[in-house]
């Protein structure tokens, strides 16, 4: 297995193609929902195939608008359902795909993905599967969307549900825990497939092997059907956020999870500092928890400081030029690492209100002071402004940069303000280590130099909602209508929100 490369791709000519893909648009369906999600998975197996249950439309919606202009699913057969296949049922046709693509693709694996169709007219997709797969040469199961429940971590759906049914229906049928050999002192690195692995996890591969941790897979990186039958072997998942499947891997095989992201003992203690394990301080301690894991905190110990040390001794020839400057939009990572000032928070209300009680949503926005507060900064406070309101408070308080995903940078720009796409750096830079902080703060520093020209782009003719201001008002609509319709089927009144994008 090779760590560390970009999958052959080169990213350089695709950044400014993905940048200007980012319109305000575009991101409205490009959501990791059911099918979306679950091709994800699927797509990052390299000899798998998916097979989308339903209308041809179903397969072709994410070629016409894909995440990224590199992740368009070329590969997405679909047992196209029709008007009879909806009244008469839709099992032969899943059969007879199933038979179809692996005939067309020999893979080692076909995922079926059900569809709102397939789904509602009650197609026994479980008995189709063992009916079938005995007469394909491959690995064959289903994800619906509702494996998980709600009752268990299980956002994104597409993303989790496929997880959870490889493990349950593949690795569980497939393979007896009392055959499984344990590879001591290993671990799997789990990671999102948009966030590209290989990038990710190269620096947290090396700490981990200096403190005599062993990576016994990363997924997903040129990853196969025969990597997921190796995971059993490992101690413990190491995954962004909680997920269902690894919690199945502990009860199935003894495999032990651990989440970066770390909500459960936010719970407990009310830290902000475990919702963001960014940053140097943030990978001290993933990386000391990990050894906890494992029994492995003398070895960490000297391994970590050893890292931290130099990483602040690069990070201090960067973060002179940007000490004291201040931001909108801030992290906690420039706050900590860059010692740059917040000026200014906005806080948005509208999408939380469906999702949120109002003191989760008070308790987001005082997390984020307590933070500034934290860190030196004395910001003001701006509760769903308009983008006028906004553009006066970063005036009046000297703001020199703000941050700003590529949809929205165009406006500030228009006024003579710098901004800098966090999100970008997120995409193909932010890891779990001590490099990372490095990079961002020469990427901020060449922000801080552009010119603060006013620019006149063609998005800055459109109209824009007063208050989500990466929304044309019509889409600003759609988005409250959708927003009323997956109210009742989410329901997350609880607590600070769906926990993988906290």
């Amino acid at each position: 297995m090779e760590i560390g490369s970009e999958d052959g791709r080169n990213m350089g000519f695709l950044r400014p193609l993905i940048s200007s893909y980012s319109l305000p648009l575009h991101g409205m369906t490009a959501i990791p929902g059911k099918i979306s999600g679950a091709l994800m998975v699927v797509n990052s197996i390299e000899d798998a195939v998916p097979l989308i249950h339903g209308p041809i439309g179903c397969a072709f919606q994410r070629k016409i608008n894909p995440f990224r202009p590199y992740l368009s699913f070329y590969e997405t057969p679909c047992t196209d359902m029709n008007d009879v296949d909806v009244v008469y049922g839709g099992e032969d046709k899943l059969s007879l795909g199933i038979k179809g693509t692996y005939e067309k693709y020999h893979p080692n694996l076909i995922v079926v993905i059900t569809t709102c169709p397939s789904d509602l007219i009650g197609d026994d997709f479980r008995a189709v599967v063992e009916e079938t797969k005995s007469e394909v040469g491959c690995d064959v199961i289903y994800t619906t969307g509702d494996f998980t429940g709600k009752a268990t971590p299980r956002k994104p759906v597409g993303y989790q549900d496929t997880l959870y049914a490889i493990t349950d229906q593949m690795l569980c049928n497939g393979i007896e825990k009392e055959e499984i050999v344990k590879n001591d002192d290993s671990v799997n690195i789990i990671t999102f497939p948009i966030h590209g692995a290989g990038l990710k996890v190269a620096e947290m591969a090396s700490v981990l092997a200096e403190m005599g941790i062993e990576i016994n897979q990363v997924c997903f990186h040129h990853t196969t059907v025969k990597d997921l039958y190796e995971l059993p072997k490992a101690e413990l998942t190491i995954t962004n956020y909680p997920m269902s499947w690894a919690i199945l891997m502990k009860e199935r095989f003894g495999v032990d999870h651990y989440e970066i992201v770390a909500w459960n003992r936010y719970k407990e203690t009310r830290d902000p500092e475990l919702l963001n394990p960014y940053g140097i301080e943030g990978g001290a301690r993933v990386f000391m928890e990990i050894a906890q894991r494992l029994g492995k905190e003398g070895e960490a110990e000297e391994v970590i400081a050893r890292r931290k040390k130099n990483a602040l001794e690069r990070l201090s020839k960067v973060k002179k030029h940007l000490e004291g400057k201040k931001v909108v939009g801030m992290s906690p990572a420039m706050l900590r690492d860059m010692g740059m000032k917040a000026s200014v928070i906005i806080y948005k209300t509208r999408g939380l209100e469906r999702r949120l009680t109002a003191e989760a949503i008070n308790e987001r926005l005082n997390m984020s002071l307590e933070l500034a507060r934290k860190y030196g900064s004395d910001p003001e406070v701006l509760v769903n402004p308009t983008f006028e309101e906004e553009i006066r408070a970063i005036r009046r308080t000297g703001t020199d940069l703000v941050i700003s995903a590529g949809a929205t940078a165009h406006r500030y720009n228009k006024e003579g303000i710098r901004t800098f796409n966090l999100r970008g750096f997120m995409l193909f830079h932010q890891r779990i280590g001590f490099d990372a902080s490095i990079e961002l703060a020469i990427q901020l520093k060449e922000a801080l130099k552009r010119p603060q020209r006013k620019k006149n782009p063609l998005l800055s003719m459109l109209e824009y909602d007063p208050y989500r201001t990466n929304l044309l008002p019509e889409w600003a609509t759609l988005a409250d209508m959708f927003g009323m319709l997956r109210e009742g089927a989410v329901g997350d009144k609880e607590g600070l929100g769906d926990r993988y994008e906290v």
